[in-house]
């Protein structure tokens, strides 16, 4: 049977729960379809807007107020650790919906710290935001980050520039390492919500709304603006439709509104429209979908059914509402869960018919981050893994495949099947063989052929044989010949390195002189502007002063020069 569930936080109040049951309780796993019902609860936290990231096997709740993060195991429905930071966690993501292998932290120094939870390594970024990290959110290809702070400005970064080992050189032509690709500063006050589009091409979109009452949507790979919205009110949570048609926005006296991209006549996709990109469009202040009460406080969250077509929101006054799509509006009450609804996550719709895998990764062992100069992007040895970098998986067997896996008997034996090498040989014998020969072949393993006919396919596979370790060989030589070419690129790679910092260097020492020079011209003008002045004070020529100075400087300086030449 279908079912659909979604996990919803809450933020510590002082309010007292209505039900014994809701005590204590900042986590709630509840079921959406077929029946709205409370499945399990995760005890002592306390989580802001944009601070919870779900994975299939755990939840990591950034701490209000806090620098630290609960991780809770969904497998064993308790909490499993409570890692420490050293900044305040203000937004948080994972990048894989599945594994969740990176939890992405957005801090209130303006920094993301990067986490592998299966090697516990930590990667932090440059203080690239001048406030705190508000927003953060991963494209489906898990390639880029969108990082959104309270400046008004939008990073994208790049996931695998961020983990590399190698990281590139700095220079005045070149970012220095784990900066943003780009940034986006096209609004005017700080960023509350980011939604990233579902494509997984080489184009897709972001939505993101602000403080100054916008909501743009653009290109993240391009930085290039395709429409801007203006709203009624400021808009504090933010949602995509699943194929992205629309968007729907929370706003912070508790209404909702949805905003359709194909609402405008145009001959083509209207984002991509020039005749509307350049023109924005104004929302109306009419076409809101007002709460059930006056008291729900502020959509702090929003999330979409499987089908697009139920959108929940989770208020300030701890109910988490249902809203019809299709009719918009208001359609009845989920769950009441006493404290401000922060955060809520809808979870993969489980019933549905799945090709089952042969093999799966699971990764149910949360290893905590640590900081390491060996795993830093300044270590002296650029480029290579540590030994101590291990990482921690589990591969399991699909346990509903039917008949023996191949795979898995390699995996586990200690060393190849005998079944799998004489395999492997017998098709590395036929290599190159037309398929003639190949049917040929097969006929006469079949039939009993004479003696002269066995010779000749001796000869022939003798001779394929030969034609392979010709092949192996002038391999090997190519090989070795492009590891030279490698190890005398990164040897000149090095020398062009110290030539710029020499030319660097030279650069700054000239700077440096021409700055004396113009000191030493500035102390020069000032002294003559004092010997004529004192002239005309004292009922002098001020020209003939300053003729006499000049004299003095010349003899000084030709002194000066005769006493260096002696020297």
């Amino acid at each position: 049977m279908l079912s659909e569930c979604f996990i919803a936080s809450t933020l510590a109040s002082a309010k007292t729960p209505a039900s014994a049951s809701l005590r204590d309780v900042g986590i709630c796993l509840h079921e959406l379809q077929p029946s709205a019902t409370l499945r399990s609860t995760f005890k002592r936290s306390s989580t802001a807007p944009n601070c919870l990231a779900v994975t299939a096997s755990h939840i990591f709740a950034a701490q209000s107020e806090k620098a630290t993060v609960h991780v809770y195991s969904r497998d064993k429905g308790n909490q499993e650790a409570t890692v420490p930071f050293h900044e305040r966690i203000r937004s948080i993501a994972v990048v894989g919906s599945k594994n969740g292998d990176i939890v992405v932290l957005g801090t209130e120094g303006g920094r993301l710290i990067l986490w592998e939870v299966c090697t516990g390594r930590q990667v932090v970024t440059t203080a690239s935001h001048l406030r705190p990290v508000t927003a953060v959110a991963v494209d489906p290809t898990s390639n880029f980050i969108l990082s959104g702070s309270a400046d008004a400005t939008i990073h994208v970064w790049s996931l695998v520039d961020l983990l590399s080992f190698t990281k590139p050189p700095s220079g005045r032509e070149r970012q220095p390492p784990n900066s943003p690709l780009r940034t986006f500063s096209n609004h005017r006050a700080a960023v509350t919500a980011i939604a990233v589009g579902h494509s997984t091409g080489r184009y897709n979109i972001v939505v993101s709304t602000a403080q100054d009452n916008t909501a743009i949507a653009w290109d993240y790979q391009t930085g290039h603006v395709l429409r801007n919205f203006l709203l009624p009110a400021n808009a504090v949570s933010l949602s995509l439709d699943p194929v992205d048609r629309a968007f729907y926005v929370g706003y912070e006296d508790g209404s909702l509104q949805s905003v359709d991209f194909y609402k405008d006549q145009s001959v083509q996709h209207p984002l991509h429209d020039p005749s509307l990109q350049t023109t924005p469009a104004q929302i109306p202040a009419e076409e809101r979908w007002l709460p059930p009460s006056a008291d729900s406080g502020a959509a702090h969250t929003l999330t979409l059914s499987y089908d697009g077509m139920v959108l929940l929101s989770g208020h300030e006054n701890g109910k988490v509402y249902s809203w019809n799509v299709g009719r918009r509006k208001y359609a009845s009450t989920i769950a009441d869960l006493t404290h401000p609804v922060t955060n809520v996550i809808m979870q993969p719709l489980s019933g549905l018919y799945q090709q089952a895998a042969s093999l799966k990764r699971v990764s149910h062992t949360i290893v905590k981050p640590r900081f390491d100069h060996s795993l830093s992007e300044n270590s002296q040895f650029a480029g290579t893994i540590p030994a101590d970098y291990e990482f921690n998986t589990h591969i399991l067997p699909d346990a509903t495949s039917a008949g023996p896996d191949w795979f898995m008997n390699a995996f586990s034996n200690a060393s190849f099947p005998t079944s799998m090498l004489e395999q492997g040989l017998a098709e590395l014998a036929t290599v190159g063989q037309p398929a003639s020969a190949a049917t040929a072949t097969s006929s006469n393993v079949a039939m009993d052929i004479d003696d002269s006919a066995k010779d000749s396919q001796i000869a022939d596979l003798e001779s394929e044989i030969a034609n392979l370790k010709q092949k192996v060989s002038v391999s090997q030589i190519a090989r070795q010949v492009t590891i030279e070419e490698v190890t005398k690129l990164r040897s000149d790679l090095a020398n062009l390195h110290d030539y710029i910092n020499e030319l660097q260097e030279k650069q700054e020492q000239s700077h440096r002189e021409k700055i004396q020079r113009e000191a030493r011209k500035e102390e020069r003008a000032a002294r003559r502007r004092e010997a004529w002045f004192a002239a005309e004070k004292k009922g002098k020529n001020g020209d003939t002063a300053l003729r006499r100075l000049d004299v003095e400087e010349g003899s000084e300086t030709s002194g000066t020069d005769d006493h260096s030449s002696d020297e």
